[in-house]
């Protein structure tokens, strides 16, 4: 099976390529297309050049820990708060059933 590469895929591949975190394959792909499309290949060469919008965000060992610690909580509480409302709708339609049953119970 052939698939057609197109210049959205090998954009997106070109940053992971350049941080060294793509496979050998993905390499070797990239630049086999840069290869054949030389005006592609200066374009994003030349994205490099443009500035950074958003610096580099460097964060301690510690300070990771503290926002994976404080996000686990917050996931903790959703799931808390979404456990206990699944517990309060369960037992509202139980009274409720309940209720029901009473009604048709004293009718007959």
């Amino acid at each position: 099976m052939k698939l057609d590469v197109t210049r959205d895929v090998v954009g997106d591949l070109w940053s992971l390529c350049r941080a060294g975190e793509a496979s050998a394959d993905s390499r070797t792909l990239v630049d086999a297309f840069l290869a054949a499309d030389g005006a592609f290949a200066t374009t994003l060469q030349d994205s490099e050049k443009l500035p950074r919008v958003m610096p580099a965000l460097r964060l301690s060992p510690d300070a990771e820990r503290r926002l994976v610690d404080d996000a686990r909580d917050r996931a903790r509480l959703k799931l808390l708060v979404i456990g206990g409302s699944i517990a309060l709708v369960g037992l509202l339609a139980l009274t409720a059933l309940g209720g029901a049953l009473l009604i048709v119970a004293r009718s007959m």
